[in-house]
């Protein structure tokens, strides 16, 4: 039986404000993160599942400030899921499968 105790989930969307992340095809990583972790938050709320974003908008936060939200979400539990949305640009291609 799994004895761990289910606390909560905290959504990070990876950069943001001043820091864009990657750029490419005039799409900014900053904007597709926070899409990505506004989408995990409310679908997680929906299920029941307790759980906290780090920014819900385009601001810039500072890796202390960024650490200090995460912490103060459900504090330094090790049964805490910690999400942190990030999409990075290359160059890769696409080959055709089958």
């Amino acid at each position: 039986m799994d004895e761990r105790k289910k606390i909560g989930v905290v959504v990070d969307a990876g950069h943001g404000g001043d820091d864009p992340g990657a750029l490419a095809n005039g799409l900014k990583e900053k904007d597709l993160n926070l899409q990505a972790a506004q989408y995990m938050y409310k679908r997680l709320k929906e299920l029941g599942v307790p759980t906290v974003i780090v920014r819900n908008s385009d601001e810039t936060l500072g890796r202390d400030e960024r650490v200090r939200r995460i912490l103060d979400a459900f504090g330094n539990d090790p049964n805490v899921i910690l999400v942190s949305n990030h999409i990075n640009a290359g160059g890769a291609t696409f080959m055709e499968c089958g």
